[in-house]
């Protein structure tokens, strides 16, 4: 740890501000976590969904041993769904261990997670500014928004909710450091990020964001003085974090990429990936604002037609211009500037750059971003209410309507989530008729449900509209196998093994069309290939094929 930098280097960064004191801050916890009990019961009517539920979960084997030594071993050694994050599959583990393979569980589980940081928002602006109200408003805004349903009622999201729990608990860790400096409270600060990167690689950006909590609320460095070298020493305080943020940043790509999951150059270019970024960064404001057709999945433009050029100039005319408003107003109202550079800062991550997955953008990856402009109109309400007597009655009333409208359309957006037939028939309701994913996701539900000859012509439709998507090639080949189209199914097969020929799943059912077809080499070839990947499918490949021979 660097050593602890002196009021006077930087600034005083001023003691504990006077906190409200009593039951006041318990009982607006207590209010916090029973709103979000209340919007997300739906989710012990709900199963698992086809979409990832089945890779980290209901089809696990290692994660449905429960919580083992070995299945420790594995999670820390091993690539889940393309992301290297062993907390989060071991908590999946311990979920199982205690509840059994359960999805009601597990979202239960989500629910509780999502109110503890609920709650922990709270924590964290009361104790870095002293101000209660605007930091409940904020949590609450966190809380209830229809956004957030994705990271929480989607068992495959525990790695968000998971992960934000590590990352507030470093903020809150970074303000008890500022005030009174330590090495064990500076070790405190980078074992939560550990483990928050563990959780999730996403909060590789927490370095930075530190940085703004140093400019606002912990007066450190005046906004001004952000881009300045008088920022080096602050900088330079956090370079063991940034060390932590590069290493998992590699680690990321190095687990995507040998998942699989990174959209291929020719898929998406990079010009195409630059200004969806753009795009899709204005686009989530304006679901903040009107969260309306939410959905699962939303095509890449890039794969839907492309974005036209003057929607890439509106967004960064946009984005331009409120940048330009939060810098200008960064003296008198520097949670302007916080809440922005928070938003922009912590979405670089999933901003598509490096396209992982076909989507064009998605509500999980508002989960910490969105919190920064929650904080910036908690306190811009909270000016607004000193603006005499009728403000101080007429903000309070707006924002708590404004809380019950979104609590009420978050709890709507949560029966979305009841089963994958009412998931992705959403999605394509609220996307349109071209959501190649959608109609995947819609096909495997049918597949799952046994009816293969209604999953046939909604996979038909995924591959004609994204001829790129080996999973669509791959479950349009098992549902062929399934209706008695064993050459159609293996050739279907075989295309998915060329796009796609380090998955296990593909080269699993690979081998069962070869073997249907008694094809014995090239069954033994893709036994062979599942060994090498290291996938648990390999002997009972095995035993599948050896079966059918002794027929």
């Amino acid at each position: 740890m660097p050593e602890p930098l002196a009021a006077s280097e930087v600034g005083r960064p001023g003691s504990a501000p006077r906190a409200a004191p009593g039951l006041a801050p318990w009982a607006l916890a207590l209010v916090l976590v029973a709103s979000v009990a209340a919007v997300y019961e739906a989710v012990r009517g709900q199963g698992f969904v086809n979409f990832d539920d089945g890779r980290y979960l209901y089809q696990n084997a290692r994660v449905r041993a429960g919580l083992t030594g070995e299945g420790v071993r594995w999670a820390f050694g091993s690539v889940v769904v393309g992301n290297w994050h062993p907390l989060t599959v071991i908590s999946l583990m311990a979920d199982v261990e205690l509840f059994g393979v359960s999805a009601r569980a597990t979202k239960l589980v989500n629910v509780a997670l999502h109110a503890l940081n609920a709650g922990l928002v709270l924590a964290f602006l009361r104790a870095a500014t002293g101000s209660l109200w605007r930091g409940a408003l904020a949590a609450a805004l966190f809380a209830l928004h229809p956004l957030r349903v994705e990271s929480v009622a989607w068992v495959s999201e525990r790695k968000d909710v998971l992960s934000t729990l590590f990352w507030l608990l470093a903020l809150l860790g970074w303000v008890r450091f500022v005030r009174r400096p330590s090495a064990a409270r500076y070790a405190l600060v980078a074992l939560a990020f550990a483990l928050g990167l563990m959780a999730k690689p996403m909060l590789v950006t927490l370095p930075l964001t530190l940085l703004l909590v140093d400019v606002w609320p912990l007066g450190r460095l005046a906004p001004r003085e952000l881009l300045s070298a008088k920022a080096w020493p602050l900088l330079r305080e956090k370079l063991p974090l940034l060390a932590l943020s590069l290493a998992a940043s590699a680690a990321a790509v190095l687990s995507q990429r040998a998942g699989g999951a990174v959209a291929a150059e020719e898929s998406i270019p990079l010009p195409a990936r630059l200004g969806n970024a753009a795009a899709s960064a204005v686009a989530y404001l304006g679901k903040a604002l009107w969260p309306a057709d939410l959905a699962v999945i939303y095509p890449h433009p890039a794969l839907a037609g492309g974005l036209a050029a003057w929607k890439v100039v509106a967004a960064l005319a946009v984005l331009g211009a409120i940048s330009a408003v939060a810098a200008l107003q960064a003296r008198t109202r520097p949670w302007l500037l916080f809440g922005w550079g928070w938003y922009l800062v912590t979405l670089l991550p999933v901003a598509g750059i490096v396209q992982v997955g076909l989507q064009g953008m998605a509500d999980r990856y508002t989960y910490v971003p969105l919190l920064g402009p929650a904080i910036a109109v908690a306190w811009t309400a909270g000016e607004w209410a000193g603006r005499g007597e009728a403000a101080r009655l007429a903000v309070p009333a707006l924002a708590s309507a404004a809380l019950v409208a979104l609590g009420a359309a978050a709890h709507g957006q949560v029966s979305v989530w009841k089963d994958s037939f009412t998931l992705f028939g959403h999605a394509l309701s609220a996307t349109g008729e071209g959501n190649a994913l959608a109609w995947r996701n819609l096909g495997v539900a049918h597949l799952d449900a046994g009816r293969p000859d209604l999953a046939l012509p909604a996979l038909a439709e995924s591959v004609r509209l994204g001829p790129y998507d080996a999973h669509a090639w791959m479950n349009l080949g098992i549902a062929s196998l399934a209706t008695g189209d064993v050459e159609g199914g293996a050739a279907h097969l075989q295309r998915a093994a060329r796009m796609k020929p380090s998955d296990p799943y593909v080269w699993f059912n690979l081998g069962l069309a070869a073997a249907m077809l008694g094809r014995w080499d090239e069954a033994a070839l893709a036994e062979d290939r599942l060994t090498a990947l290291g996938s648990d499918l390999a002997p009972r490949l095995g035993e599948r094929v050896r079966a059918r021979q002794g027929r």
